[in-house]
């Protein structure tokens, strides 16, 4: 634009009233005024001659008012002109001058270029001054832009070099960051000097040369690929590099970004020597192991252990299914496989097929095993088909013995009641015989037949306790208060006992209440109470007491009957305890059958019964006891609530 004018402005210098070319002087005033730039010719002196339309709206003054002042009273309103004015420096450089300046809040450049005479001299000034106000935001946006792309540049924890991309042969780099310089031990200066074969190791760290790929960035834009590079140092290390190409002022560029992959590679070093050794351990371990999917029950991988076990090859076995060895049904496998999946460790007990086609009773120890970022399950299979047998023979056994001790009770029971029975047969028969003698000889029968009938009663006494012992004795049942049924008691009781035997008890008030048979709670209390005493040589203290538990606190061990569940969540609860002899051990189990006593004393039913009405109440009898210490015994039966009497 400057060139132009300065043309046109020395053709218009040669412009002269006796110049009969008029057309030219009308050209340079309609360009003159159609400039977007304000422009004045200044004369020597340095008052305004010339003034164009664009100054005139620059200024918003008019011609009359511009012309024939000095610049600086226009442009900044003062009597002097500026430090550095462009127009005093141009009329002693004799060239062009220019500055930047502001004016309120608008940036302008002026520009002031002399017009010298025959002598060399400046006879006239061209003074250009334009709005430089959206170039300069533009430049400053530009500047804040292009800060922000150094800060990013540097702030990027891998290594960035930017290089021309030519055909063949490498220049020097264009740019690199701070990190570059830094991991490479080079100054920024002497980075910029040298280009990619001067980082490049060769050969590379898996001894390969390292790749020259400009053909392949050039057709795919982008490129990731490991080499290796090395330091200023001389020290040799693994790079990931991502290349991409661009282009500027036409020419394109590749960025690499250069990432230190060395701790990567040892990790990646690490991993194989664990997944060997996990190989290692996985393959060469007795126990039968298979690593499976569980989202399709493809066995993945499978140990020679499991080769054997299963009869397939490990090569067949990988290619099979869970659901081909499995028995259960499909759809049961997949939901065991997912809750395994979930849950950190999981045991199972299955039946796993061979490839003879025998069946095997299996433990199946599963936990979730991550393998290249998916889950799988890592199965230890151990085969329990031998020990479930000899548990189920153990069972048997178990169950020949629980035969035998109560064959043998059966047969100690038959022969008591026989002998009881025969005692007492042979009292009535006695007392008969006597009875028919007293008849033939006149005398009264009387007193004979009397004792027939009372050795008959004893007999169906123990009649009675047998028909208590097997829980048959279920008449009578009302809704009774367990604390008071007990305090009744309590006064024969005492009287009962022997005079060193102190018997303490602890009762409520009231309650609980329970559904039972009053005259069976309190024989069930009197046979404990007097084994109990029986259990003192000499003397001791028996511990009568009543309370309610949950029935989760009702013991489970020496528990009679054995298979006594609770079906009820409140139990009343009388316990008796002592601190005499105890009970061995091998013993405990036998003490409830009927005419089993380790007493001189004993009796053989006063236990039995106890259980007897325990089952004819909806009860139950719990015992703890060791030798030498004592025992306790307690009786356990369901509370009722008190409006539901019966």
């Amino acid at each position: 634009m400057l060139k132009s004018l300065l043309n046109i402005i020395k053709a218009f210098r040669l412009l002269s009233p006796k110049n009969k070319n008029l057309n030219s002087e009308e050209e340079f005033y309609s360009a003159f005024n159609a400039m977007k730039s304000g422009v004045w010719i200044i004369d020597k002196e340095q008052r305004i001659l010339k003034s164009n339309k664009a100054a005139e709206r620059l200024f918003n003054q008019n011609n009359v008012e511009i012309i024939g002042k000095k610049c600086w009273k226009i442009v900044h309103g003062t009597d002097q002109p500026i430090k550095e004015c462009p127009l005093l420096k141009a009329g002693q450089s004799l060239q062009q001058e220019s500055m930047e300046l502001q004016i309120n809040d608008r940036w302008f450049e002026v520009v002031v270029d002399p017009i010298l005479d025959s002598c060399g001299k400046p006879s006239k000034y061209i003074h250009i001054i334009t709005d430089i106000t959206d170039s300069k935001m533009a430049a400053a946006e530009l500047s804040v832009q292009s800060q922000r792309i150094k800060t990013f540049f540097n702030s990027i924890n891998d290594a960035i070099f930017i290089h021309p991309l030519k055909q063949e042969g490498f220049e020097p780099f264009v740019e690199v960051n701070d990190i570059a310089c830094k991991r490479y031990g080079y100054t920024h200066d002497e980075l910029m000097k040298l280009s990619a074969p001067d980082i490049t190791a060769r050969p590379d760290v898996n001894g390969h040369a390292a790749p020259d790929c400009r053909k392949t960035l050039l057709e795919k834009r982008q490129l990731v690929f490991e080499t290796s590079h090395i330091k200023k140092s001389g020290e040799t290390f693994p790079v990931e590099i991502n290349s991409n190409i661009f282009h500027q002022n036409g020419k394109p560029y590749i960025l690499a970004v250069v990432r230190d992959i060395t701790n990567r590679k040892i990790a990646e070093k690490e991993l194989r020597k664990s997944e060997q050794a996990f190989r290692n351990l996985f393959d060469n371990h007795t126990a039968v192991k298979l690593i499976i999917d569980p989202d399709t029950g493809r066995i993945v991988s499978a140990n020679k252990a499991a080769g054997d076990f299963y009869g397939w090859p490990c090569t067949t076995l990988t290619q099979m299914n869970i659901n081909q060895i499995n028995i259960k049904p499909p759809d049961e496998i997949k939901k065991l496989m997912e809750n395994a999946k979930i849950q950190e460790r999981i045991l199972f007990n299955f039946q796993h097929r061979l490839a003879d086609g025998s069946i095997r009773d299996v433990e199946v120890f599963s936990s979730g095993v991550e393998i290249n970022g998916r889950q799988y399950l890592h199965s230890i299979i151990h085969d329990i088909t031998e020990q479930k047998k000899a548990a189920k023979d153990m069972e048997e056994l178990r169950i020949q013995n629980w035969h035998l001790k109560k064959q043998e009770s059966l047969s100690r029971m038959a022969g008591a009641i026989a002998h009881h029975f025969n005692n007492h047969l042979m009292g009535i028969m006695g007392n008969l015989e006597l009875s028919l003698k007293s008849i033939d000889r006149g005398d009264s029968p009387l007193k004979n037949i009397t004792k027939s009938m009372q050795t008959a009663q004893n007999a169906a006494k123990i009649n009675g306790l047998m028909l208590t012992y097997l829980g048959k004795n279920t008449l009578g049942k009302m809704q009774i208060d367990m604390s008071k049924v007990c305090s009744m008691t309590l006064p024969l009781l005492r009287a009962s006992l022997p005079v060193n035997i102190v018997l303490e008890a602890d009762f409520p008030a009231q309650g609980p209440m329970v559904y039972g048979n009053e005259n069976q709670i309190q024989q069930l209390v009197t046979n404990l109470v007097t084994n109990a005493a029986e259990s003192y040589p000499k003397k001791g203290t028996i511990y009568l007491n009543v309370k309610v538990v949950f029935a989760t606190d009702i013991p489970k061990k020496y528990r009679f009957p054995v298979d006594w569940q609770p079906d009820h969540d409140d139990y009343a609860c009388i316990t008796v305890a002592d601190f005499g002899y105890g009970i061995e051990a091998q013993n405990i189990e036998k003490i409830f059958d009927p005419f089993f006593s380790t007493k001189a004393t004993g009796r053989g039913l006063d236990l039995p019964v106890v259980l007897g009405i325990a089952q004819a109440n909806n009860g139950v009898i719990t015992v703890e006891s060791k030798l030498g210490e004592g025992s306790t015994f307690r009786f356990f039966t369901p509370v009722v609530a008190q409006s539901n009497s019966q």
